[in-house]
């Protein structure tokens, strides 16, 4: 069996390091035991794609609702108004 090792983001030590349980989404979380943080080692990224964010301007300029983009893309609704606040406000 592999066991990894782990170093504490904060304080940088890896004796103190012990698992805590698992996120809402699955992955595992961590927890040092010198400076009691919290954290995730395989943080999701929550980035937007540019192909993606294109769907959804051109989904906007199609004049479907919100919820049908988030809904269809897989996006959330606050993405979704994200990006049209972006366009809005972006060179033309």
């Amino acid at each position: 069996m592999v066991s990894k090792v782990y170093l504490c983001p904060h304080c940088e030590r890896a004796e103190a390091v012990v698992r805590f349980g698992f996120t809402q989404g699955g992955r595992q979380r961590l927890r040092c035991k010198a400076c009691r943080k919290t954290w995730s080692p395989e943080a999701k990224s929550c980035t937007l794609s540019a192909e993606k964010e294109a769907l959804i301007v051109k989904a906007l300029g199609e004049r479907l609702s919100q919820r049908a983009i988030a809904r269809s893309l897989g996006a959330g609704r606050d993405t979704v108004r994200a990006v049209l606040q972006k366009s809005r406000t972006s060179p033309a």
